[in-house]
């Protein structure tokens, strides 16, 4: 079992038991389609060799702060198949961050977005 799959399996397990924890309490009504299959990364800032996004599943409002090394950021949000958007002041440090790597043109530039 690798680092992505201990993290996919870890996320589905705490999604798993707010939703759980959530309707044994009482019925919860969404406003929205609650889709645990989507996910996004949103990056805020880099800190030497580390990237601090949100990582955000199935509701924006359902979200948690992280800090990883770049190739550990590069991993999870593969193996999470999260959508990626970055700040505008964190754009400029993000791109240092993949060209220092190497990855100047790798995936995550190909799906990142800019925030608006």
């Amino acid at each position: 079992m690798n680092f992505a799959s201990i993290q996919r399996e870890s996320i589905s397990a705490v999604v798993g038991m707010l939703v759980e924890r959530a309707m044994s309490d009482q019925p919860v009504k969404f406003d929205r389609e609650f889709d645990v299959e989507r996910r996004w990364a949103h990056v805020t800032g880099t800190t030497g060799r580390f990237v601090q996004f949100n990582f955000t599943v199935a509701d924006p409002d359902l979200s948690v702060e992280l800090v990883l090394p770049y190739e550990a950021f590069k991993e999870f949000c593969a193996s999470n198949e999260a959508s990626l958007s970055i700040e505008p002041l964190a754009m400029a440090p993000f791109e240092r961050l993949k060209w220092l790597h190497k990855d100047a043109s790798g995936e995550i530039s190909k799906t990142a977005t800019q925030a608006k």
